[in-house]
């Protein structure tokens, strides 16, 4: 349900830990691999200090080059002494062959993964934010082929335009991508039929040196994962620059090599938004990006798991931020419970509203949009009638403002019953909570959204501590 991230993060940790292992000196020696760090790098010891080493499993041992930090060491395979009982060989040829930095877990069987998310989620909670829980479940569907959604990095080249993914260690570089096990084969498809004419010199590209190029699955059902192969199109998004002279017949051509695009969006630089439609039911950009589910089917079994939680506490009122286009909120407004939205995306808050619109007497003014930051939002969260009876929080991967934990706990707050939190990234998920003592654990949930991956989706349901409210 939440929105991806980007990769900022990732490649500037990229960039400061290949400065780092340039400016200390190496050491060698033979490691044992003894558990996954959250990030998915193996971890052992070496004389009593935490050595992190990419792509090794636990049960591995390798002879490994390592620079030592101020508590830890960060390391490299040399020679892999002894293979694990949990690896298996990459299914992908770029994950060994050009170090894919989209993927951390293909040399690990699928069984070992899932538990390997669940042990980070259970140990993240209780290392960062305190909390004892039980190693919880996790959902699973499709181990490949399974990303609705693919983004590229396209790189200017005298020969012409490179297209492709950052290194796991490099991101300053960008290989072409021929292949990706883990996206829609109809993605795949699409990228094929676009390469060509990033190489086409008659056809001009965006003026600038860089671009990012998100390929999306649509249905013309609007459901992915249910749709026959002939109902599911392609969205195409090229991101950057601030001209771009050829976009209509560069668009046209590729709508004519590839019948399953259903439209091309161009985003310049300053953020205004142009296409060229197959159709005139193409989505705006910025869903296309910033809302498309990158794994539908264990989406749907997401937002399942979601509405229950919220309706067992059996609400009148129900806050639901981070709302994005709404489909809680519209969910919630036609069973009856009154709901307020906030989306401080405003292509996601109008998508909410047109919902909402769109539902008509079955919602019954029931349901409200506020387009604002969660953390603005809330004196009109407050205000005297308008207090919720469960919040749903549905943060990007930095989690929620202090200011947000803060109304929670505050004693103006005190009828509010239940919080469902929904997580991808367990670390801003364990701070929050740890900002929340007066809300107890009622359970954990693991979706497998993003198999061969570190990451993984997280719902917690907590329930108001008995303790304070008797206080």
């Amino acid at each position: 349900m939440s929105r991806r991230p980007g990769r900022q993060d990732q490649h500037r940790n990229a960039n400061r830990g290949r400065r780092e292992r340039a400016a200390l000196p190496e050491h060698t020696g033979v490691l044992t691999i003894d558990g996954f760090a959250a990030g998915g790098e193996g971890v052992g010891r070496m004389d009593g200090m935490a050595v992190f080493v990419p792509r090794t499993a636990p049960g591995d041992i390798a002879q490994v080059a390592y620079t030592r930090h101020a508590r830890h060491g960060r390391g490299r395979v040399l020679q892999l002494l002894q293979r694990s009982e949990q690896r298996v060989d990459a299914r992908c040829a770029h994950y060994e062959d050009d170090r894919c930095g989209a993927c951390q877990l293909q040399h690990v069987d699928g069984p070992a993964q899932r538990l390997a998310r669940q042990h980070m989620v259970q140990e993240t909670l209780r290392r960062v934010g305190r909390r004892e829980v039980s190693l919880p479940p996790i959902t699973a569907d499709l181990e490949w082929h399974y990303r609705g959604r693919l983004t590229l990095v396209l790189l200017r080249r005298s020969g012409g335009w490179i297209g492709g993914l950052h290194p796991h260690d490099d991101a300053r570089r960008v290989f072409a991508l021929e292949q990706c096990e883990i996206a829609h084969p109809l993605l795949v498809e699409t990228w094929h039929a676009l390469r060509p004419l990033l190489a086409d010199r008659t056809m001009g590209m965006p003026n600038a040196d860089a671009l990012r190029l998100g390929l999306r699955l649509d249905s013309e059902t609007g459901v992915v994962h249910s749709g026959a192969a002939s109902d599911l199109k392609v969205t195409v998004v090229l991101q950057g620059g601030s001209v771009w002279e050829d976009r209509e017949s560069w668009s046209a051509a590729l709508l004519r090599r590839a019948p399953q695009v259903r439209a091309v969006w161009w985003e310049a630089a300053d953020g205004t938004r142009d296409a060229a439609l197959e159709d005139g039911a193409a989505p705006e950009a910025g869903e296309a990006l910033a809302f498309a589910q990158v794994n539908a089917r264990v989406a749907d079994a997401l937002r399942e798991h979601v509405y229950a939680a919220v309706t067992q506490f059996a609400p009148t009122r129900v806050v639901d931020g981070y709302a994005g286009t709404g489909l809680l909120t519209e969910r919630l407004a036609v069973a009856g419970h009154e709901v307020i939205a906030v989306e401080a995306d405003a292509v996601g808050a109008r998508h909410a509203e047109a919902r909402l619109r769109a539902a008509g007497e079955q919602v019954a003014g029931r349901g409200e949009v506020v387009c604002d930051l969660m953390e603005q939002a809330i004196p009109r969260l407050s205000s005297p009638g308008r207090v919720p009876d469960v919040v749903v929080l549905n943060p990007p991967r930095r989690g929620v403002d202090a200011r947000v934990t803060a109304w929670l706990e505050d004693d103006t707050m005190q009828t509010v019953r239940g919080l469902v939190y929904v997580s991808c990234d367990p670390a801003t998920l364990a701070r929050d909570l740890s900002r929340m003592p007066s809300w107890d654990i009622v359970s954990v949930h693991c979706f497998d959204m993003f198999p061969q991956t570190a990451h993984v989706e997280t719902v917690c349901v907590l329930q108001r501590s008995q303790g304070r409210e008797a206080a």
